[in-house]
């Protein structure tokens, strides 16, 4: 297994974007109503740059074949605000889908981390279902980590949802700890994230 920067001629951009709508299925699914429809959405935005869902901001673990396996999408300090993503999104998706994306931004914002200049942010972590079990989320996660101190960044920072808590284990037993939890009350329990961080 490999991890490369995403390349749009040689990688399969679909499978990314499906790979990103799986990090937050119920999100995508309120908006966009199913795992096809969000997929191309988002590898519009994949394909578009720029963004915070763009090629450029994209890792992938590719297998023997060549394969997609799964996807880590980053971003290096608080480099977010320097982008207009509403410009991309107004260029890349209709007004019904740019309204939708920015709701779910204003949603997410609730409950993601706080982010300074010396953060390498782990905005996305995914592994294929079928390629589960094969220790590829481990290896993404050290790379990240080794991404973040070759550049200098004093922490790896990510969010975990309160209900994932096979990725939540994952996480910390690659040293990651919680340093924030943002929540809300809601039907039977809470919504909401951990906020974690690896210092370096």
């Amino acid at each position: 297994m490999e991890i490369q920067k995403l390349n749009l001629m040689r990688h399969d951009t679909l499978k990314v974007s499906e790979l990103i709508y799986e990090t937050d299925t119920d999100l995508f699914d309120f908006f966009f109503r199913d795992k096809e429809n969000a997929a191309k959405k988002i590898e519009k935005l994949v394909r578009a740059g720029n963004n915070g869902l763009s090629f450029e901001r994209i890792m992938v673990v590719i297998d023997n074949n060549k394969e997609v396996q799964g996807v880590l999408v980053y971003s290096c300090g608080d480099e977010a605000k320097k982008m207009d993503e509403f410009k991309v999104l107004r260029e890349n998706l209709n007004l019904w889908d740019v309204l939708k994306f920015t709701i779910m931004e204003w949603w997410d914002s609730h409950f993601l981390a706080d982010l300074n200049e010396e953060d390498f942010y782990l905005a996305c972590v995914a592994v294929d279902e079928e390629a589960r079990g094969k220790g590829i989320g481990t290896f993404i996660l050290k790379n990240a980590i080794e991404i973040a101190r070759k550049h200098g960044f004093k922490r790896a920072v990510l969010d975990v949802d309160l209900d994932n808590k096979g990725a939540y284990r994952l996480y910390k037993r690659m040293g990651f700890k919680v340093f924030n939890k943002n929540a809300i009350p809601w039907i039977g329990g809470e919504k909401g994230a951990l906020n974690m961080q690896f210092l370096i």
